[in-house]
């Protein structure tokens, strides 16, 4: 019978190449390479055992200390200058080494059980031996097989130092920065494979917080995926063709605009709006109500940042009856979905009615989440955004204030920060001087060139 046998020559060289051209990974894999046999190849054999002996007596390893040990007999059974090259080609980025070895100990798995099923199946058609004696053969098998897969959960400290000094260096890769000072201070940005909340109440400028965060990230290089739940994607973008311009206001889109001047404005600023967010940076949806859709769309585009304007209308897990556990459901996947796809989340949440019986004393707490224990206890970051004008309606400065709160830092500091805010340009400054600066420009310009 023929039997295809599980391997793959380019996990094997890949492997093989990281290990020569960044040896400082051994630790991180050597569990995953327990076993000659995870090498099918027999010239993958023969280089993996050179290799593994230098690295316990700890020899320094480079292509050429490697190759210089390469004899005659080596380079007659097929392991000579050309495939060490080769196997070094055949290497991406350091950090895909784990990701590389534990497939290909799977192939070896795989391989292993090709070949203990075909060990049952021949005893089970020799009528020589007894039924009971092939079940108990069967069984052992695959009991070793499942012995031989190494545990995900326990780790050397050789393989934790690697991680932990991995993640030091690539710090500043993991790390997104919002652009906003603002922000940005109190976690250091966002950071892959993380949550951040944004929480508020309705009018207290949650979701313009997000598209201001949104056209930061683009202007940063950031690929960015936004489902929205409670806007149309339309009102999105009139939003953002506010944001972006320096003379469309949302009032005045809501109004209409019909002067030809005006309408030719319209026309460049969405060009504008076309080629910054094209589809190779944003994508958005408006939908989608399911999650395992929404990490379907994710897996797709591979953002470096996924926004959800309101996971409270995510629609809910039928098969867990009580809403608080659903939303614990939820933040969990994402919390998974992030560190699969190495990105960072925001998620918008709304807070409970109960925060508005505090007589002017409304400024969030963690408590005021609506179902807030799922939700604060897997996020890394919870920040609020509190309108206090809303409240109190005193004229002057407050108006063109809103508070951003950092409530929860797990990795930062808590704080405040007020931001300069413009509702109707749906715009957020990073501080309250920005936006007086942003008046006196206005002031500033030749009225004729505005069409408004």
């Amino acid at each position: 019978m023929n039997t295809f046998v599980p391997f793959d020559t380019n996990l094997e060289n890949g492997v093989l190449g990281a290990l020569i051209l960044t040896p400082e990974v051994y630790p991180k894999i050597r569990d995953f390479l327990s076993t000659d046999e995870v090498f099918h190849q027999k010239k993958s054999r023969m280089l993996w055992k050179k290799l593994k002996s230098m690295l316990d007596r700890e020899e320094f390893i480079d292509l050429n200390t490697v190759t210089a040990t390469l004899t005659d007999e080596d380079m007659n059974k097929g392991l000579n200058h050309i495939y060490v090259v080769d196997c070094t080609m055949s290497t991406g980025v350091s950090s895909s080494a784990p990701a590389y070895a534990r497939k290909l100990y799977e192939k070896y798995l795989l391989r292993k059980v090709v070949e203990e099923t075909q060990k049952i199946q021949d005893s089970a058609m020799d009528n020589s031996n007894e039924t009971y004696d092939c079940v108990v053969s069967a069984h052992t098998l695959f009991s070793e097989l499942i012995d031989l897969n190494p545990s995900k959960e326990k780790e050397s400290i050789d393989s934790l130092l690697y991680d932990a000094v991995e993640d030091i260096q690539n710090k500043e890769i993991n790390l997104i920065k919002t652009g906003y000072d603002s922000v940005d201070k109190f976690a250091g940005g966002l950071t892959r494979g993380e949550i951040t909340i944004i929480g508020g109440r309705p009018g207290h400028g949650k979701t313009t917080m997000m598209v201001n965060l949104l056209a930061s990230l683009i202007d940063n290089g950031h690929k960015v995926a936004l489902f929205n739940r409670e806007l149309p994607n339309v009102e999105v973008i009139k939003k953002l063709m506010c944001l972006e311009s320096k003379k469309l206001s949302y009032s005045l889109i809501r109004q209409g605009i019909h002067s030809q001047e005006s309408l030719n404005y319209v026309e460049t600023v969405k060009e504008l709006i076309k080629n910054k967010y094209n589809e190779d940076k944003f994508m958005m949806f408006d939908n989608i109500r399911d999650f395992a859709k929404t990490a379907s769309e994710v897996k797709k585009f591979k953002p470096d940042v996924i926004m959800d304007d309101y996971i409270q209308l995510v629609a809910p897990d039928g098969k867990i009856p009580e809403r608080r556990l659903q939303l614990e459901k939820l933040v969990n996947d994402y919390k998974w979905l992030s560190k699969q796809m190495k990105c960072a989340v925001i998620l918008a949440s709304q807070l409970n009615r109960a925060i508005e019986s505090r007589y002017k004393n409304v400024r969030p707490q963690l408590s005021d989440l609506a179902e807030s224990g799922a939700i604060e206890q897997v996020a890394e970051n919870v920040f609020f955004v509190y309108y206090d004008y809303k409240i109190n309606g005193e004229d002057g400065k407050g108006k063109n204030i809103i508070t951003f709160v950092a409530k929860k830092v797990r990795y930062g500091e808590t704080g405040e920060s007020d931001m300069g805010y413009n509702g109707d340009k749906c715009k957020i400054y990073d501080n309250y001087d920005e936006f007086i600066n942003s008046i006196k420009r206005k002031e500033m310009m030749d009225e004729k060139e505005l069409p408004f």
